[in-house]
């Protein structure tokens, strides 16, 4: 079937889209040529041999392509078409929440600024990500103390309550106390949306205004008071204009990229009216370990097409050209614009100095991403083959164990450890007192400690694990099963880890399962188990040298 495919391809621009044995599409590419393009992904002659040519093909059953009038415009149909599809092999934006956000309130009545490292889909503004923590932070104290923007977590309006110290201060206006309109306060919130837009002029020039009516009306005291907003954000932003003196109208993207084998970090600083107004970055998959140029030719139409139009540059500074895609990328920013966006790879000058800033970003950025790759790819291994094994509904992010010790029916204790994406959560580990149960009886002990946690949970509205395991056999698991029954939780999976022949058995089943000792998910339950025996052995060896003093 691929060969008549391969035989019918036209030799024309267009948009070409590789799909598996179940119809899904794993790769979507554009081509000048699509005949040429196409073929050589299985003649070898892929970028030599690259890996598309060995890793992708082989997973390649059907092939469809849709022809274009430009490569321009293939380039446009491409990024559209892996937003919406998403494809296996494509270059992929990892998540990026780790870093923060500056978030504007402005659902709440008399908006505030906080830091949040999740962005939702609201009224609300949100400025980054940011990459360094002490700069959120100082904006963070800066934009509040200039404008007078309440810090406080109060839901505004409430029940009029005295000012606090950032009013005596000077620092906020109070809303809480009914010191100021709602339309007042809101002065300075827009303000302050357009400090964080880097629209410093517009602000300026507004504040000098409202500083010369007043002093006409000889309002002094305000007119004192606009004077020492404009001082403060002149000296805010002096260092940053220093050097840029002919620089004023400049709006420029400033891109570089950092790359290791499966993964790339690319970060964009943005500079207007001579300013850096924000850095973004984004944390790529890179499945096919396409080179820098390949991975900046594919993502940077997926980003210019989606950004709004206010917030397009005048000029792109990269730090490696993008090749035979270059004149088509700038084809494609030209037409959605309606102007031409030179794409300059800068030898020299002021423009060389800012993409060292943003390499040394992205190199520093790729480090954190391979720690964190890392950790999470041990997670995947161990988390979602327990899912198979178990054959789980979901994957077990959060699981609890359970373990019953006692010494001869004296002293019982119980431990419950929790794991957290395959990873001891230590500050949620609890110990449990048998207060109930009689001393040697096992399964009465586990009805009575997961009642008590599980209750627990009720109450607090908290969490219930994904998963529950019990250091034992059929007999605990059982018992197990009875509470989860009478507290209407039978969605929550229990299986047993016998320990004599590492036996995995689950309630309601005579059936059990055993695992090769290499097996990843037989090991993530070890590890879990020996755990909970380990914190229960050592609370019953404390609770027995205590009752002998």
């Amino acid at each position: 079937m691929i060969e008549s495919r391969l035989q019918n391809l036209p030799a024309k621009p267009g948009v070409y889209l590789m799909k598996n044995s179940k119809d899904e599409i794993i790769y979507i590419g554009k081509a000048k040529l699509l005949n040429k393009r196409v073929r050589s992904y299985f003649d070898g002659r892929e970028k030599g041999d690259h890996r598309a040519a060995t890793l992708m093909v082989a997973h390649i059953k059907d092939i469809e392509w849709i022809i274009t009038e430009s490569e321009a415009e293939a380039l446009i149909l491409e990024a559209n078409l892996i937003a919406k599809h998403q494809p296996y092999y494509n270059i992929r934006q990892k998540d990026d929440k780790h870093y923060p956000y500056l978030m504007l309130t402005m659902q709440e009545k008399f908006p505030r600024l906080r830091i949040t490292r999740h962005t939702k889909d609201d009224k609300n503004l949100y400025y980054g990500p940011f990459i360094s923590s002490y700069y959120i932070r100082t904006i963070l104290d800066l934009v509040p103390r200039i404008f007078h923007l309440r810090e406080c977590g109060y839901k505004l309006p409430q029940e009029k309550i005295r000012p606090c110290l950032n009013f005596h201060i000077g620092r906020c206006k109070a809303p809480c106390a009914e010191m100021v309109s709602e339309k007042e306060y809101m002065k300075g919130v827009m303000s302050a949306k357009m400090l964080l837009e880097g629209k410093n002029n517009e602000i300026l020039a507004d504040i000098e205004d409202e500083m010369h009516n007043a002093s006409a009306e000889m309002r002094f005291e305000e007119a004192g008071k606009l004077r020492d907003q404009i001082r403060a954000v002149h000296n805010a932003f002096a260092k940053q204009k220093a050097d840029k003196a002919n620089q004023a109208d400049l709006s420029l993207d400033v891109i570089a990229i950092c790359r290791a084998k499966e993964l790339a970090t690319v970060v964009i600083i943005e500079y207007r009216n001579g300013v850096m107004c924000e850095r973004r970055h984004f944390n790529l998959e890179n499945r096919l370990e396409w080179d820098s140029p390949e991975i900046l030719a594919e993502f940077l139409p997926c980003w210019y097409l989606k950004i709004p139009m206010e917030d397009m540059p005048y000029e792109i500074a990269l730090e490696i050209s993008l090749g035979e895609e270059q004149e088509t990328f700038e084809e494609l920013l030209a037409n959605r614009v309606g102007r031409k966006i030179p794409v300059v790879v800068p030898q020299r000058g002021d423009k060389l100095g800012y993409l060292r800033i943003a390499k040394a970003n992205a190199e520093m950025l790729l480090v954190e991403l391979q720690a964190k790759d890392a950790k999470y790819h041990e997670m995947n291994r161990s988390i979602f083959e327990l899912q198979k094994e178990l054959n789980l509904s979901s994957p077990p992010f959060c699981i609890e164990c359970f373990d019953i010790s006692h010494l001869g029916g004296t002293e019982p204790v119980a431990s419950m450890v929790r794991f957290v994406n395959g990873f001891p959560s230590k500050s949620d580990y609890r110990k449990y007192m048998i207060k109930v149960a009689e001393g040697g009886d096992d399964f009465a002990s586990m009805r009575e400690v997961l009642s008590r946690r599980l209750t627990r949970l009720q109450k607090e509205n908290a969490d219930f694990p994904d998963l529950l395991v019990i250091d034992g056999g059929k007999g605990q698991v059982e018992a197990a099963f009875d509470v989860l029954k009478e507290m209407n939780l039978t969605n929550i999976p229990v299986i047993g880890l016998a320990k004599r022949l590492e036996e995995i058995v689950f309630a309601g089943k005579k059936s059990s399962i055993l695992l090769k000792r290499s097996n990843a998910a037989l090991q993530l339950l070890q590890r879990i188990r020996d755990e909970a025996h380990r914190f229960a052995i050592t609370f019953q060896r404390k609770r027995r040298k205590k009752s002998l003093r």
